[in-house]
């Protein structure tokens, strides 16, 4: 039986659900990694209603996810790293490949007739 190699066994959830307040407070911050916020810009720029911007970016620095400046919020150092570098891997394979190298039908050209069982 195949056994997953890169799992040490711990079936954990995503570190926040899409959707949630964690959510969308998190997806600002990645947006901005060199950028700190108040808690009220926050609520502002989300939609989070500012009662619970606290607590849920609290919730968010014990899971290592934020960090918090003086009164400021913002991304962890090794999150925002961790997206830097999803971005430019993502953009050195559009480089290499274009955009959508199947989005074509002249692959299927080549390609060798397998039968009607196919």
């Amino acid at each position: 039986m195949p056994i997953k190699i890169d799992s040490d066994g711990d079936e954990t959830a995503p570190p926040v659900r899409p959707g949630t307040n964690a959510h969308r407070l998190l997806a600002v911050l990645l947006d901005h990694p060199d950028m700190g916020f108040s808690p009220r810009e926050l609520a502002d720029l989300t939609d989070v209603p500012h009662s619970s911007v606290h607590k849920t970016l609290a919730r968010l620095r014990e899971k290592g996810l934020v960090r918090k400046v003086d009164s400021y919020w913002a991304v962890a150092d090794d999150v925002a790293a961790s997206r830097v570098a999803s971005l430019v891997s993502l953009a050195s394979i559009e480089a290499e490949y274009g955009d959508d190298a199947y989005a074509d039908d002249e692959w299927a050209e080549d390609a060798p007739d397998l039968g009607e069982n196919a």
